[in-house]
This record gives C-alpha cells, sequence and structure tokens, in this order.
C-alpha cells in the first residue's frame, strides 16, 4: 500500500493534471466574470428590443458549454482538456424563442381554445331532492289521467 501511494505521489501525471487543474480554475473565474457581463447585455437588449442579441445569444450558449466542460475536467468525470487544449464548443441557437420577432407573434393566430374535457358515461347525480312527479313513477297528465311508467 505505501509503494502504491508513493507512486502516486511521484507520478508526473498526477501534477501535471494539478497545473491544468489550476489553469482552468483561472479559465473558469474569468469565464464567470464574461458570463455575468453577457447576461445584463442581454437583458437588457431583450427590454429595450424584444429579442436576443443573436451574437451574444451564440456566444453565451458556448461559453455556457466551455464551462460545462471544464467542469467535467476539474471533477475527473472527463480526460478531455478543454479549449485551448480542444476546439472551442460550437452549437446552434436557431430555434431559440428568445430570436423570434416579437411583433409577428403578437399578429399571429391565436392559438386553438382549449377542447372542454370529454363527458363522462355515468349520468351526473343530481345533489337537490327530485320532485314529487319525478320521485313517482305514476303521475297524472294535465287532463287527470293517471300515466304510468314501466
Amino acid at each position: 500500500m505505501e509503494e502504491k501511494i508513493r507512486n502516486n505521489l511521484t507520478s508526473p501525471n498526477v501534477w501535471t493534471r494539478l497545473l491544468y487543474m489550476i489553469l482552468f480554475a483561472i479559465a473558469y473565474s474569468i469565464a464567470e466574470f464574461i458570463i455575468i457581463c453577457t447576461v445584463v447585455f442581454q437583458f437588457f437588449t431583450v427590454l429595450i428590443t424584444g429579442r436576443a442579441n443573436e451574437p451574444v445569444l451564440k456566444f453565451g450558449n458556448n461559453l455556457s458549454r466551455y464551462v460545462y466542460q471544464v467542469f467535467r475536467y476539474q471533477t475527473y468525470n472527463s480526460e478531455d482538456r478543454p479549449f485551448p487544449f480542444s476546439d472551442w464548443p460550437e452549437e446552434s441557437v436557431e430555434d431559440n424563442i428568445w430570436l423570434r420577432d416579437p411583433k409577428a407573434d403578437a399578429t399571429a393566430a391565436p392559438a386553438a381554445a382549449p377542447q372542454a374535457p370529454a363527458q363522462t358515461t355515468e349520468p351526473a347525480v343530481d345533489a337537490a331532492p327530485a320532485s314529487a312527479s319525478e320521485q313517482n313513477p305514476d303521475t297524472t297528465d294535465e287532463d287527470g289521467n293517471q300515466n304510468r311508467s314501466g
């Protein structure tokens, strides 16, 4: 056991990884500041124009992917070193809801009205007591004739 620990302590791979982890911790700190700036800028862009700035949206998406790669490397869930030792993450944002024109959405046809729930086959139970004619199947009509149901 002591030999295994000694090998781990003298392994250049462990110490090299530590250096990369320190480097990526610094990169994360910088990325965190850039994300905050991106969030603030994008918020005011949406507030003023009603839609997101597409290049900033794409950059923010790719930056968040990069931070995810850094976290995976830092937590030993990946051996792939993030950028600059691999490609910068690139992902499309074309289908993002914040890229739609708010004026076009307002003039679009309204969504179909929700449908009424399907009726059950069981008859509804009436909470009010039934009238005398409903309680007694034997009733009389207007002329005084007695009608029997059955």
